[in-house]
């Protein structure tokens, strides 16, 4: 069978539903900003403790009848971070369904003749996030299994599928693992494992693409340790990653997550090296623009339903989970997104639409940027609007104690958390132990803190103090809308 590169592609988004005027979510929107009662009651004396009241904006809305029944500064336009994630899930389900599945396909251009391709083959990435080494070896499984172990001609790798970018937000310091690229050929989380153990007075040092069932070396990521310098420092020559360490910040040993810059490549080449463990021989899998006409689809993996990985992006607070939704739901919608930004954009436009929002701002998917704002009135104006769907139960469960830390009896919170340097959000739905169900958002954020700070550390001065100090004017604040309004 041969498909053409426009057969191919619309494969590989063969799940994506047609676009229709969806119903909303409730059937009518409150008017904006909630009913106000005639008295809001006074928390003052909680943001009093933690000093953050300049910095705090947050509001609490009773969802049975949509009476505000506290806020502080409820209109204050402040960064969400992560729960930026909870928008982008409500995005991605509307248009996507929880059933959409991502594809990565293996294709051939040619018959295959004693166990070879007479031609090239392709490794095309579909933009699954959740792509990992264990998927590939499937993938290679496949082929083998198919009777092939070998091409007459070249490897590619295409990863066109979504734009590409070398990071989602550039001002996050280079290293850290939460701030990868995106591609339409994703693998890892596109991250790579670096290792580091004491040897000879020095250390023996890895990169490897590590997953549940492999652990295979990776020559395009290359770590040197130096005297000196930032912690790690980055270039790009050739399609590699070069990244050198600072000696002095190895200690005695460890590992972490390093961000990987080039993808595409980077799956190849573990394709390539996993294709091996089944006999199937391949050269070097350079990068393709464009799948050509008449290819053969030779194996294929699927991902998880969206709904599933959805849920998990909210629990472990994937960036790139977060970022391929956004932009695959744009295309779904029928937008092409040049990039995150754009996409962003196309978010914000829906979400004003779908909610009723005046104000709020999205730059990207993931909520990794300080340039995204909501206040925390147009975010329970979207808990209220979204209570009767999908959005509770892809939440976290939130822990509301008493003074002495001891849980409080009857009543349930499960909210999505956001942190930034000097940034903190918090939002959710807060059941009392009377029955009655709020929705809340806090946002915390010093700005000015922020804009002085070195944020080419993973942590600066201060922002672990504005961290603490956030954190407990929200157990604070749940605890007296637990007990102020959750009992009879």
């Amino acid at each position: 069978m041969s498909l053409s590169r426009r057969q191919i592609l619309a494969g590989l988004l063969a799940s994506v539903p047609a676009v229709a005027d969806a119903a909303p979510l409730r059937p009518k929107l409150r008017p904006r900003g909630g009913v106000r009662s005639a008295v809001v009651s006074d928390a003052a004396p909680v943001v009093a403790q933690t000093g953050l009241g300049d910095l705090t904006g947050f509001s609490l809305r009773d969802l049975s009848t949509g009476r505000v029944l506290e806020e502080h500064r409820p209109d204050a336009a402040l960064p969400p971070a992560s729960v930026t994630k909870a928008i982008t899930a409500l995005y991605a389900l509307e248009a996507l369904g929880e059933a959409y599945k991502f594809r990565t396909v293996v294709a051939a251009s040619g018959p295959v003749r004693d166990g070879r391709v007479q031609g090239d083959l392709y490794l095309i990435g579909g933009g699954d996030p959740h792509l990992d080494t264990d998927g590939l070896a499937d993938l290679a499984k496949q082929v083998a299994a198919a009777g092939i172990f070998g091409v007459t001609g070249r490897a590619w790798v295409i990863g066109n599928a979504l734009p590409y970018h070398r990071s989602i937000d550039p001002e996050q310091p280079e290293y850290v693992g939460y701030n990868p690229a995106i591609s339409g050929l994703n693998l890892n989380f596109n991250r790579v494992h670096f290792e580091w153990k004491p040897s000879g007075g020095g250390f023996t040092l890895a990169t490897t693409a590590r997953s549940t069932r492999f652990d295979p070396a990776v020559r395009s990521v290359e770590v040197q340790v130096v005297e000196g310098g930032p912690v790690f420092a980055y270039q790009q020559a050739s399609g590699r990653d070069l990244w050198s360490v600072n000696r002095a910040a190895l200690g005695k040993g460890g590992a972490r997550w390093l961000p990987v810059r080039t993808p595409d490549l980077y799956a190849g080449e573990v394709f390539r090296v996993v294709a091996g463990q089944y006999n199937l021989r391949l050269p070097d899998l350079a990068r393709a623009e464009r799948a050509p006409a008449g290819l053969t689809i030779v194996a294929q993996v699927e991902s998880a339903p969206a709904g599933a990985m959805l849920r998990a992006m909210m629990k472990y607070s994937t960036n790139l989970t977060a970022e391929v939704a956004g932009l695959r739901a744009h295309q779904a919608r029928g937008g092409l997104p040049s990039d995150i930004g754009a996409s962003g954009a196309a978010m914000t436009d829906w979400a004003r639409g779908r909610f009723g929002l005046g104000r709020a701002v999205f730059r990207n998917h993931s909520g990794l940027t300080d340039e995204t704002r909501i206040s925390a009135a147009e975010m329970v104006q979207l808990l209220d609007h979204a209570a009767g769907g999908a959005l509770p139960a892809l939440m976290k469960p939130v822990a509301v104690v008493d003074d002495a830390g001891r849980e409080l009896q009857g009543v349930k919170a499960v909210a999505k958390t956001g942190t930034l340097n000097f940034t903190r959000g918090l939002a959710g739905y807060l059941d009392g132990a009377n029955g009655r169900r709020m929705g809340f958002a806090i946002f915390a954020s010093d700005l000015a803190a922020r804009a002085r700070a070195n944020l080419s550390s993973e942590q600066p001065r201060g922002a672990r103090t504005f961290r603490n100090r956030a954190q407990t004017q929200e157990r604070a604040l749940l605890r007296r809308w637990a007990q102020m309004y959750g009992v009879s």
